[in-house]
């Protein structure tokens, strides 16, 4: 399991890595291409830098897609114990009207 987390992290951190790279590449050949004005180089820059930074958004959403889902699950986990809580107050209380239906019968047949 913990060989799995490091790899997992690893992973990770080599995909950020490469990411910002991409960014500060394509930024860099923007920078470099203003200076001799070619569009070329400047659309080749902006291309590298949005896969730099659409590489950063997909990780990004990826780490909040299982933060929200680690947290479903708690959530639901926690439904479920309040579900079953309610299911034993309400057995509980057919039982309680149960036994005081009982009593009143009881009462009603000493009266007699």
């Amino acid at each position: 399991m913990k060989h799995l987390i490091i790899a997992e992290k690893w992973k990770s951190t080599g995909i950020v890595t490469i990411g910002g790279i991409l960014i500060g590449a394509g930024l860099a050949d923007c920078l470099f291409a203003m200076n001799q004005l070619d569009l070329n180089q400047i659309a080749r820059g902006l291309t590298v830098f949005s896969a730099g930074l659409t590489i950063l958004v997909i990780m990004d959403n990826s780490k909040t897609q299982k933060n929200t889902e680690k947290i479903q699950q708690e959530a639901q986990v926690q439904l479920e114990k309040v579900a079953e809580q309610l299911q034993a107050i309400h057995q509980s209380q057919q039982i309680t009207e149960e036994q005081v239906r009982e009593i009143k019968e009881l009462l009603n047949k000493s009266d007699t």
